[in-house]
């Protein structure tokens, strides 16, 4: 059985608060010694409750005639984390006040860095010269210090962990940061509850590099068995219900992309699929043209796009998207009918989204073609064929299916023998020969 965020009723969540038991997602959770919370408030009434516990403890060992102590590693650490908490909350007032304004000013760089513009010309030698990107953004902090001093880990303001030294030396793993400027504290409190602030990191993680964000990806990590399903959500919504069910009952978690048209007419379908714990993808608002392919099969900017028109088509789809579900989109975008080129994909990039295209290879395409309607185009397959299309993809190289991602659609226009109908088959078909389906991020991870 599923359970989600009470926080974020859409969001999958495993976890549970220490406290209040309630089911919390990973943008709610608070770990501390190794337990999790949804709150500061419910961490402060957990060692409060703990605190009190081990008093009472500690009395009735006194009035039994008992002289010693629980210990350290017992009222009085619970003593320390209580103050701990109050710290975490207060630090010191002279800090507070610089750091709630500090919080103010990163949040607001990160905001305006998630989504950079570049003003100048990316006609040119930008595309040539040398460059990388990094593509993970968590590091690792590790450090020494007495075993008998709790430290505690700041992000940005927020507390995101505090532990004990354990033989000199502590660390915290994959501290996530975010665009813009980072701000990083380390504070320690010794056994009379006396606050220090540590360390203090002051770091910038860079945004994407345009010429990187700018690639078409059209595959995956060919050294994992893995692959993506992709869907398209365009004009209509046929097929929408029936694949979702599908998903849902083979337990598959897939990307789609969806225009802005599709998330306005189908509100109900649109919370369906992130209620499901599908991940979305941007898809324009209308779907236009934006190459000269349908007319000489070249991909030349058609005179009537522009970069100004392209950004407008999918910012209004992510707003869209946002005012509905109250999350963000990926940023991640697929070109409607596979039209684009370099300069349009820098337009995309331009504001954080990466072209997500399909797999294709030695005359062979992961595109499923479902949504040709006409029997006598040269261009229809049956649901057989689509099917058998598919398993073999690869079948010729050492690499096989590796890193693929398959597109079909949301809609159907075929009267008889839908496309989706193969989806069971071939999952079942490809799980058997040892590989996984992902999501397009988990797709392209490190």
């Amino acid at each position: 059985m599923d359970h989600f965020c009470h926080n974020h009723p859409l969001v999958k969540a495993t976890r549970r608060c220490h406290h209040c038991k309630k089911y919390i997602c990973s943008d709610c959770h608070i770990a501390f010694l190794d337990r999790s919370f949804c709150s500061r408030s419910c961490l402060f009434a957990s060692l409060r409750a703990s605190y009190r516990e081990l008093r009472a403890a500690r009395r009735g060992k006194k009035s039994a005639g008992g002289r010693r102590g629980i210990g350290w590693n017992t009222a009085t650490v619970c003593g320390i984390l209580l103050f701990m908490l109050i710290m975490a909350g207060l630090v010191v007032v002279s800090r507070t006040v610089f750091l709630e304004i500090r919080r103010d000013q990163i949040a607001k760089t990160a905001r305006e860095t998630m989504q950079p513009v570049y003003e100048g010309d990316m006609r040119g030698d930008i595309l040539q010269q040398p460059d990388a990107m990094v593509l993970a953004n968590q590091i690792t902090l590790v450090g020494e210090a007495a075993d008998s001093i709790i430290i505690s880990l700041k992000v940005n303001g927020k507390l995101v962990a505090a532990t004990m030294p354990q033989d000199g030396r502590f660390e915290f793993s994959d501290v996530s940061l975010t665009y813009g400027i980072n701000e990083i504290v380390l504070l320690g409190m010794d056994g009379s509850g006396r606050v220090k602030i540590l360390q203090k990191i002051a770091t910038t993680y860079g945004s994407p590099r345009f010429s990187f964000l700018a690639r078409d990806v059209s595959r995956g990590n060919i050294d994992r068995k893995e692959m993506a399903l992709t869907f398209d959500g365009g004009a209509g919504n046929g097929a929408t219900k029936a694949i979702l069910d599908i998903l849902r009952d083979k337990e598959l978690t897939c990307t789609m992309f969806l225009t802005g048209g599709f998330i306005k007419r189908y509100p109900d379908d649109v919370k369906r699929i992130v209620f499901d714990g599908h991940e979305i993808g941007n898809h324009t608002w209308s779907h236009p043209h934006l190459t000269s392919f349908a007319q000489n099969q070249e991909h030349s900017t058609l005179p009537e796009m522009t970069r100004e028109k392209l950004q407008h088509e999918l910012v209004e789809t992510a707003k869209q998207f946002n005012r509905m579900t109250g999350q963000k989109m990926m940023p991640y975008w697929r070109a409607p009918f596979g039209e684009h080129n370099q300069e349009i994909r820098m337009w995309a990039a331009e504001i954080g989204y990466r072209q997500i295209g399909w797999t294709f290879g030695q005359g062979e395409s992961m595109d499923s073609m479902d949504w040709v309607a006409d029997t006598t185009s040269a261009s229809y397959k049956s649901s057989d064929e689509i099917l058998r299309k598919l398993l073999s993809f690869g079948d010729a190289t050492t690499v096989g299916a590796n890193g693929g991602i398959i597109l079909m659609h949301l809609d159907t226009q075929r009267q008889n023998d839908p496309a989706y109908r193969i989806i069971p088959a071939f999952v079942d078909s490809m799980r058997a020969c040892g590989y996984t389906f992902t999501t397009i991020s988990e797709l392209l991870r490190p």
